[in-house]
């Protein structure tokens, strides 16, 4: 599969303002965001795909750095709660994605450490998964549900693959679920957008990171 440098931050604003339009045509519902009632979800943005020597790097997945560190900061600032995933199985454990790819990361390597641009500041929930799913065999629907988080923020990687996933799985749970368009990436411009469409159809309202921004 070839991958494409789609994104480059800033300089793309333009095709931030592109998508927007598509998706507000695909959108059946649109939620209204309340900062006092949500929690910010950072989905896998690690050296695995992070590091431009992993086989698995993002071309983009650099390009959103800034904007997840900006809505990192604003939720922190705002007093509500971060939370980070990062994939990693340990030997012992069902390895679904390692059998599907026919290669893994391993809890406790490099590749399973989250970039320390976005590192974790005390308090704040870090949790391995071992699937693209952040809530199968995790905490995370009972941490949310003690915080009384009634809507999720989902940014990171990828965005068809654990971004979709933990969107899909927050729905059916019963949270009001948004996903900032420029602060998730995926390895393909197509493969991003139509997951967006996909989302903003049956599932999440879509916003920048500087609609979310706004909210301060």
């Amino acid at each position: 599969m070839l991958k494409e440098l789609y994104f480059k931050g800033e300089e793309d604003a333009w095709k931030v303002r592109l998508w927007k339009e598509k998706l507000h045509g695909a959108a059946q519902r649109w939620r209204s965001f309340c900062l006092q009632q949500s929690a910010l979800l950072v989905i896998d943005m690690q050296n695995y795909f992070l590091d431009v020597r992993s086989h698995a790097f993002v071309p983009s997945g650099p390009a959103i750095l800034p904007n997840a560190a900006k809505l990192v900061q604003f939720f922190r600032s705002a007093g509500r709660p971060v939370i980070f995933t990062y994939f990693a199985v340990k030997k012992e454990e069902r390895d679904p994605i390692g059998q599907w790819w026919r290669n893994t990361v391993y809890d406790g390597t490099p590749a399973s450490c989250i970039v320390d641009e976005l590192k974790s500041e005390e308090g704040e929930l870090i949790i391995r998964k071992s699937s693209y799913n952040p809530f199968y065999g995790t905490e995370l629907e009972a941490f949310l549900l003690s915080a009384d988080v009634h809507a999720l923020v989902v940014a990171g990687v990828l965005t068809n693959f654990c971004c979709e996933t933990a969107v899909r799985e927050a729905f059916c749970r019963g949270f009001d679920v948004f996903i900032p368009i420029d602060a998730t990436a995926s390895f393909t411009e197509e493969m991003h957008v139509s997951s967006l469409v996909t989302l903003t159809h049956g599932f999440a309202t879509p916003l920048s990171t500087d609609d979310f921004l706004h909210f301060l």
